[in-house]
């Protein structure tokens, strides 16, 4: 089996194994052949949670490779479920993802989840969307309530 290794050090002198790199660097390590493999075949890519245990900065360029016709001439699609809610937000000024790519989930009463597109809310060009977001506006926002009852029954 082969084993890979990772140069560090300021002159480039020292090696370590994959298995003992940090977990992002690891995690990253996983991604790549799906990443490629995607981009080159146009095919689809479904991710559980891109930003775990990535930099932000990683997240985002994962989501701008995908974007970006010149690295993804053939369409591949990437989609994701994720926490990270600087994504909402433009970098480096430009959005990282197209109003028409958010999609929201929220659990009904009776423990169904339900999908439902950020467009459904018309927010304007200029809205500041991580903060409508975390305000409550779109939804999906979980249910403290539940947290509350958690504790309160612990406490008896």
């Amino acid at each position: 089996m082969r084993k890979i290794y990772f140069q560090h050090g300021e002159h480039k002198n020292s090696w370590l194994e994959a298995q003992h790199e940090s977990e992002g660097t690891r995690r990253l390590l996983c991604l790549a052949p799906f990443v490629f493999r995607a981009l080159k075949e146009g095919s689809v890519l479904l991710v559980d949670e891109l930003e775990a245990r990535l930099h932000p900065a990683l997240s985002s360029e994962l989501i701008r490779l995908f974007n970006d016709p010149e690295s993804n001439p053939r369409n591949a699609q990437l989609i994701f479920t994720t926490h990270d809610t600087n994504l909402l937000s433009p970098s480096d000024g430009e959005r990282q993802l197209r109003r028409d790519q958010i999609w929201f989930t929220e659990k009904g009463t009776h423990g169904v989840t339900h999908l439902y597109p950020l467009t459904d809310f018309k927010p304007r060009n200029d809205e500041n969307l991580e903060r409508g977001y975390l305000q409550g506006r779109y939804g999906a926002v979980p249910g403290l309530h539940r947290f509350q009852d958690l504790f309160t029954r612990m406490g008896e």
